[in-house]
């Protein structure tokens, strides 16, 4: 017979995870934090006089809240809109990147702990937070990889469905994100590295 005492903490453990993601506020302005899967990025190739197609499977939205809704409200009164482009982090199922980039067991360790500055591991989203139902596995953003998109292409390629919005970070996880992109993106390299010289020992 189950422990109904353990099967009331496993549920109560799921649902403090489950507040990790939300599904809901997915129908109007775009969010920081945000999960879309299937968004193309055309890129123009001067060289060939041809434009390129490329599929993103999963991207996340870290431009700034305020601006993204002050952006959608105009675009709802018939502006324009006044933001020019959306900031968007690749992601990618975590097991793919690690074949993709043959990461090894140490570096590895130090990423799905976050621990690694240039990685950020999402834990998987559940079906119920998922906006298709399908849920998502475990992603690693890599905060070298990052594009723009205006907001109209964004929106155009949701409502014509082959791009998906599917769920967005909450308090504080958005923001544990947005704060390691900004230090990743802030790092200052040094041309010589601070270097530590023991103290003399004291003259007898």
């Amino acid at each position: 017979m189950p422990n109904e005492k353990n099967g009331e903490q496993e549920v109560a453990i799921d649902a403090a995870k489950s507040s990790i993601y939300t599904k809901d506020g997915l129908k109007g302005e775009l969010r920081q934090g945000e999960v879309i899967s299937g968004l193309l990025q055309y890129i123009y190739d001067q060289s060939k006089n041809d434009v390129d197609a490329r599929e993103h499977p999963y991207a996340v939205v870290l431009t700034q809240d305020c601006d993204l809704l002050w952006d959608y409200e105009l675009r709802q009164k018939g502006d324009s809109g006044k933001l020019s482009s959306v900031l968007l982090y690749e992601a990618d199922i975590a097991e793919e990147v690690r074949k993709d980039h043959d990461i090894k067991s140490d570096l590895w360790r130090r990423i799905i702990k976050n621990n690694d500055e240039r990685w950020h591991l999402l834990e998987k989203s559940s079906q119920q937070c998922d906006a298709v139902g399908h849920g998502i596995g475990s992603l690693i953003i890599d905060f070298k990889q990052f594009f723009t998109l205006t907001p109209d292409d964004i929106y155009r390629q949701v409502a014509a469905g082959t791009a998906r919005r599917r769920c967005r970070l909450e308090v504080p996880y958005r923001e544990h994100l947005q704060c390691r992109a900004a230090f990743y993106f802030q790092r200052v390299t040094l041309p010589f590295p601070h270097s530590y010289t023991a103290a003399s020992p004291p003259i007898a």
